[in-house]
């Protein structure tokens, strides 16, 4: 290889990441809502943006080939600067807030604080608490800081990932190896939502890093550190807290494996530690018990919910899609995983045959990783084959982060054991080959992934500046009814952020029937027996036509259904920004 190659990848890297810079810059900012930020850039600013990922993956891989030289810190700060941007496109599209369900709550936990003063009944306040801090400190906007913590936290992240790698590997061509895997933005939506689970997992690399740096030898203020940044990632969410136990119980059995190396013993019992916090904290709490009670009657009781695994086998009995938009929501919406996962076992399999041809040897440090990997993905998949409350995102995303930690690993020890000489023709392109192509696929399927998209058959999260005015007028002004019905608004989230979760709901909410009901009656009134108010919003005038095209007899409302309700005597509309109107529906049923 090279020794300038590095040096060439960066600059054309730079190149990249400064004219997708400038498309953003000359691009306008949202003025409405839109169904998919993906669309809201060309083509070729992504191709731009990924361009400048994987060259800044290749430079830091090349600089561990030649061995020397310290160009790597140009491939990482041009991949963290590439994260940056893709992480900060909400804020910079001019996103009043990203996140319609439970990031608006959160808000509102906040407003709870801050109008009581004190946290009794909130499950998880240290996300709610600091950004209430940041607010306060900064002046800026709750649902701004909303926005932007998560992507602090990505940052903490992936220097967090980095710092893993260096106390969990010896050499530096090992560290450099896995690098660009651990900073691509593989955990999805954590890595943009206001979720105290999403900033839960965040640290989550923080922990273990700790918990590593502080094996070797007695280091009072490294433990120290680690045991209370432990105890606060326990506190930010109840499943986190879990996890945690299971993969500290995984580093526990790991000492006690055959052909294992003992790498360093800790004093700390983790595992007693980390239920001990979770009991004394999360046992006062009821919600949590009924939910353990639910995940038990779902495990061994006779019957059991609706599992992702059946709606999804009942959307497409129903909707018979064709292949080709089968194999595209598989890809986006689970594909990464399936990447991922894929190549943590292939490394498993890998570090086996070599152990048995007594060329390697794995330590209690990597068993923990690997029983990861194959822990919480087979957890996962139960978690899309029952009905146990979370998506099977939640156990994905600690399977995912020890994956990309086993990633460059897995190439390191291909590159390390095969014999990749000049004299065997094509070997040394194919194995360049086969890394280019693995980094792009992953940094495709990270990219697309990180926001929801018609790709993945979902819609953008984009919360609007009008929708936040059309809920606070309906609740200044509503008066002419109790009853409200809406389509892809959720008016007590809104109300959330508005004035808190301890407020009661000023009214009652439902959903308008398919298609107006107009296939039945002549208008809507004729549905209801008294006036009701009907929110419309943008979001749900383009969804069905923009992110399901091709599936009109399944649409539940059409544009022709919206013409209609302009035209029906007994809807007045009362309220119109643009992104949302407010419809009055008299009841004349009898």
């Amino acid at each position: 290889m090279r020794s300038d190659q590095p040096r060439w990848l960066t600059l054309g890297g730079v190149a990249l990441l400064i004219v997708a810079v400038a498309i953003v810059i000359t691009t306008p900012s949202a003025n409405r809502y839109e169904i998919s930020l993906y669309r809201a850039y060309p083509i070729y600013f992504w191709v731009l943006l990924m361009g400048a990922m994987l060259a800044g993956a290749l430079t830091i891989v090349a600089s561990a080939r030649v061995d020397s030289g310290r160009s790597w810190v140009y491939g990482l700060s041009l991949m963290l600067l590439t994260n940056a941007l893709l992480l900060l496109l909400p804020y910079i599209r001019g996103y009043e807030m990203f996140g319609r369900s439970d990031p608006m709550s959160h808000l509102g936990f906040m407003i709870d604080i801050n109008n009581s003063g004190g946290i009794e009944g909130n499950i998880y306040p240290p996300v709610h608490l600091l950004a209430i801090a940041v607010s306060d400190a900064t002046g800026v906007e709750p649902m701004t800081v909303a926005m932007l913590l998560p992507v602090v936290f990505s940052g903490i992240y992936f220097g967090a990932m980095g710092y893993l790698l260096y106390a969990v590997f010896e050499t530096r061509t090992q560290v450099l190896f896995g690098l660009p895997f651990v900073l691509l933005p593989v955990l999805r939506q954590g890595h943009v939502g206001f979720r105290p689970f999403d900033v839960a997992i965040m640290l989550v690399p923080l922990v273990l890093y700790l918990f590593f740096k502080g094996q070797p030898k007695p280091n009072p203020p490294v433990r120290a550190t680690f045991v209370l940044v432990l105890v606060a990632v326990l506190l930010y969410h109840p499943l986190t807290a879990i996890f945690l136990i299971i993969v500290f119980a995984l580093y526990s059995a790991s000492k006690y494996a055959p052909l294992i190396k003992r790498k360093y013993a800790s004093p700390t019992n983790l595992v007693s530690l980390s239920a001990a916090v979770f009991i004394v904290w999360y046992s006062e709490f009821t919600g949590i018990i009924l939910r353990f009670d639910r995940v038990r009657e779902s495990l061994f009781g006779a019957g059991g919910g609706v599992t992702r695994a059946d709606t999804y086998a009942r959307t497409i009995e129903e909707a018979s899609p064709p292949l080709i938009d089968l194999a595209r929501v598989f890809t986006f919406k689970y594909g990464l995983e399936f990447v991922l996962f894929g190549l943590g076992f292939a490394f498993l399999g890998l570090a086996v045959v070599l152990i048995l041809q007594r060329k390697a040897v794995l330590d209690t440090y990597s068993v923990m990783i690997i029983g990861t990997v194959i822990g919480f993905s087979v957890f996962g998949l139960a978690f899309l084959l029952r009905d146990l409350i979370v998506p099977p995102q939640r156990p994905f995303q600690i399977a995912k982060i020890g994956a990309v930690v086993l990633m460059g690993q897995l190439f390191y020890v291909l590159w390390n054991h095969v014999d990749w000489s000049s004299e065997r023709p094509g070997v040394g392109v194919s194995f360049q080959t086969m890394l280019t192509t693995t980094l792009v696929v992953l940094i495709v399927l990270s990219t697309f992934s990180v926001y929801p998209s018609p790709l993945e058959s979902e819609s953008n999260s984009q919360v609007t500046e009008m929708e936040v005015h059309g809920n606070e007028w309906l609740t200044n002004h509503g008066t002419a009814s109790q009853e409200v019905s809406a389509f892809k608004i959720s008016h007590h989230r809104f109300n959330h952020a508005q004035s808190g979760t301890s407020t009661p709901q000023p009214f009652a909410f439902s959903t308008p029937p398919p298609r107006f009901n107009y296939t039945v009656h002549d208008s809507l009134g004729r549905n209801y027996q008294n006036d009701r108010y009907l929110t419309i919003t943008r979001v749900g005038r383009i969804v069905y036509p923009e992110a399901f095209p091709n599936y009109r007899p399944r649409w539940r409302f059409t544009p022709e259904d919206f013409e209609r309700l302009e035209k029906d005597s007994t809807t007045n509309r009362i309220y119109d920004n643009g992104d949302y109107t407010q419809y009055l529906v008299d009841g004349t049923a009898q």
